[in-house]
């Protein structure tokens, strides 16, 4: 069945005729309104204005955050995205990190600047086509978004041109979730996750430098709710767990300043954890009866409980 024209009404017209224009709106047939002949507006049917919302409100957005590297942020966003589209959710993951880990963590090698989110955040171009890998859709990353990073200073709306993006994506309801991986850095990038985001994933290692770095987590996570009200953390996640004394204290104070947010833990695993970023592989391809992998699927409980999902 080929699509229905849209029609097109100057703006100037509409004004006059607004209620005729409502009275005559049927599903599927949206009206443009036009200015100059160049659309700028629009009506939809309150049927296609409940499809929008519901798409809206079917994708979930979120970011994982820590300014320090080291926290198993990456490894973290690939696990968790695998496990999800296990459980059957269509999973979009976006690679915003100059460093392109989890590109490669997932075998996307060479990967051209074009299918990378550089012209999104430089020219509000829509996403570009992702790479298939392991059953999730992947926007890779590319060295050239460091000069991005450093440009999104002089433009206008520096910290809100991913959002653009997400937005057109949450109308689609292509996707159950969108999972980001920004840089571990406070810059122009980690900002647009933060901007395009519903929740965080906080991965905090179970070391000393995860405790140090609590304090700036927390402070930073409420510098982005000034200008995104609706971003929430949905755990902090315990990474990199060892059987030493060291570790084990660290996480009884991350349950103490935690409490209730708290995640995990994630054990360090070199032996599993090191041999799937090579070939890339999610530890549940890489390991599928693993305890690693049962680690990660309990925090994807965790999270879906957290978010309002049901598994």
């Amino acid at each position: 069945m080929s699509a229905k024209p849209k029609r097109s009404i100057p703006i100037s017209t509409a004004h006059t005729q607004l209620g005729q224009q409502v009275k005559n709106l049927r599903p599927g047939e949206p009206v443009t309104l036009a200015r100059h002949g160049k659309p700028v507006a629009g009506l939809v049917s309150i049927e296609d204005l409940q499809t929008i919302e519901s798409g809206a409100q079917n994708t979930t957005v979120l970011m994982a955050f820590n300014h320090a590297g080291g926290a198993a942020k990456t490894s973290s966003v690939r696990d968790i995205g695998y496990e999800l589209t296990e459980l059957g959710y269509r999973v979009l993951l976006l690679d915003i990190d100059p460093q392109a880990n989890l590109t490669t963590w997932l075998g996307v090698h060479d990967a051209p600047v074009e299918r990378s989110l550089q012209p999104v955040l430089e020219e509000y171009a829509p996403l570009p086509e992702p790479y298939r890998v392991h059953g999730m859709d992947l926007i890779p990353s590319h060295l050239a978004l460091a000069r991005t990073d450093a440009r999104l200073p002089g433009y206008t709306n520096a910290e809100g041109r991913l959002r653009s993006a997400i937005d057109a994506v949450r109308a689609s309801a292509a996707y159950d979730f969108v999972l980001i991986d920004p840089p571990p850095s406070l810059g122009k990038l980690t900002a647009n996750a933060a901007n395009a985001a519903d929740w965080v994933i906080v991965p905090v290692p179970a070391r000393y430098k995860g405790l140090v770095a609590l304090d700036g987590l927390r402070e930073m996570l409420g510098e982005y709710t000034r200008t995104n009200p609706r971003l929430r953390v949905a755990m902090y996640l315990v990474t990199q767990m060892e059987n030493t004394a060291h570790s084990k204290e660290t996480h009884e104070v991350f349950q103490q300043v935690l409490g209730p947010e708290l995640a995990g833990p994630l054990t360090y695993r070199p032996a599993i954890y090191n041999r799937c970023q090579p070939i890339g592989e999610p530890v549940g391809v890489n390991a599928p009866n693993s305890e690693a992998r049962r680690e990660v699927q309990a925090v994807v409980q965790t999270l879906l409980s957290r978010i309002g999902h049901s598994a």
